[in-house]
């Protein structure tokens, strides 16, 4: 490789030195007690270069120096501020219409100031949820030379990295596809969920937006923003999900279940408000950092980030679907995983619907959630019992409805659907453990050459296994 090649093709080192400088000239503290820096087969994390005791503050940003839907659109409406109508043509498409007179159109914007132009594409980019927002401005500044991100753009994950999320085995394909049929229906259900998401978001930004063509690079913008947002709490956001925001080095940090760091808002000096990430145990020279992302199971890990825990404390086994097709299917149990029509015709169904607990049945290795046991009394009762009563009904099935209702209320111990939900639950955990032994059997053959994929799926049927032969009493 020539000097001019190294200049164009910078070592990941020295494209993370000049992210750290780039975030320092804009205010943001980052301990001399850590470094970023490549950890074999875990792509970048954080590393302690000393010992660094709990209760240490490692990063601090100002918060206007975040990447989160605060500051994207500030920066966005200050550059149609800053260059007019031709900035604010160059960003978002015409709302007039388009056979309307060129004239009048000059005419209304002689009489339309700056400033409440720039209302009109504020209330625009208030339409947009906050990864969609986020996921057109990574989109946008990854296409501009000159952006002021550049330095974090380039340490982020290609999109062929990104190669371990569901979601691009479903939208790119590339000979990956067919690994979702080795996937548990829960997980399955999940990585269709973010596909769907997915295309409402960029229909969203492609209504609003113009020059969003590029489907692979929206692909790696949106699951940049999925993958790395933390959560910070603004006052504008509409809920909870729209708490996102991108924080350069900390978004470095690796997974783990057990808590390292916590991440704070504080204000300091001159009543500045801080976003930092402080530590809540203390680490030994050499010692990798790692950031908690929330109690997440296995499952929910490799769909949203792409990777799974060899361990992990918050490991469950997801029964919704098998315990799904019971309920539809009166007793019988399906591989379809479409069954919309069957679902709208379960009186069962709508009677766990109306009471809160459709869906979402788990088991930890040592626990049954309620929700289950609630379906598994549910699935046992006769299909009347979860209708309407009328007015000549048996007096039976109006005590059977009474006990069902006391249990769901948690009045009653449900000892009367006891003994038929042990049975109905056995059968369901020896047909998962069946089912595991088929697709482990199978995976080490079929899905040749793509080593980490096949681990992560491997793992969770290793996972579902074990729960389900604790609770079988198999050990």
């Amino acid at each position: 490789m020539t000097s001019s090649d190294m200049q164009q093709h910078p070592s990941l080192s020295e494209r993370l030195a000049r992210l750290v400088s780039d975030l320092q000239s804009r205010g943001v503290q980052i301990s001399d007690g850590v470094q970023v820096q490549e950890i074999p087969g875990r792509g970048i994390g954080v590393v302690a270069r000393r010992v660094i005791p709990a209760g240490e503050r490692i990063v601090q940003f100002p918060v206007n120096a975040l990447l989160n839907p605060r500051t994207v659109k500030a920066a966005i409406l200050q550059e149609i501020s800053d260059g007019g109508q031709d900035a604010a043509s160059s960003i978002f498409k015409s709302t007039a219409r388009k056979n309307q007179d060129v004239n009048e159109r000059k005419r209304l914007k002689r009489h339309m100031t700056v400033k409440s132009q720039v209302g009109k594409y504020a209330d625009l980019l208030d339409s947009l949820s906050s990864h969609q927002v986020l996921a057109y401005y990574l989109y946008r500044e990854k296409l501009r030379r000159d952006s002021e991100w550049n330095s974090f753009l380039d340490v982020l994950p290609t999109l062929e990295m990104l190669h371990v999320i569901p979601l691009v085995w479903d939208l790119l394909d590339r000979g990956r596809k067919r690994l979702l049929e080795y996937l548990p229906a829960s997980t399955y259900d999940h990585a269709a969920r973010m596909s769907n998401q997915f295309w409402d978001d960029l229909k969203a930004v492609q209504d609003i937006f113009i020059k969003v063509e590029d489907i692979e690079l929206f692909i790696w913008a949106w699951l940049c923003v999925n993958s790395r947002c933390l959560y910070y709490e603004m006052a504008e956001a509409r809920t909870s999900n729209d708490c996102m925001t991108l924080a350069p080095v900390i978004d470095f940090l690796n997974h783990s279940d057990q808590e390292h760091c916590s991440v704070q808002v504080y204000n300091a000096a001159q009543a500045m408000k801080f976003f930092g990430l402080v530590t809540t145990c203390s680490y030994d020279v050499g010692e990798e950092v790692y950031l908690s992302y929330g109690a997440h199971t296995n499952s929910f890990l490799l769909c949203e980030y792409g990777f799974t825990l060899a361990t992990n404390k918050n490991s469950e086994l997801d029964i919704t679907a098998e315990l799904l097709m019971i309920l539809k299917r009166g007793g019988r149990r399906s591989c379809d995983r479409d069954n919309e029509t069957a679902k709208m015709e379960s009186s069962k169904l709508k009677f766990l619907e109306a009471h809160g607990y459709l869906g979402d049945y788990t088991l930890s290795l040592d626990t049954i959630s309620y929700r289950t046991e609630v379906a598994l009394a549910v699935a046992q009762v006769r299909e009347e019992v979860c209708r309407e009563p009328t007015s000549d009904e048996p007096q039976a099935r109006t005590l059977e409805r009474s006990q069902l209702k006391a249990f769901i209320a948690g009045m009653s111990n449900g000892w009367k659907f006891k003994a038929k939900s042990t049975e109905m639950l056995k059968a369901i955990l020896e047909e998962v453990v069946k089912n595991s032994d088929i697709v482990l059997s199978m995976s080490n053959d079929e899905v040749k050459g793509d080593a980490e994929n096949r681990d992560n799926i491997r793992r969770l049927y290793v996972e579902r296994k074990h729960i389900a032969r604790a609770h079988l009493g198999l050990h």
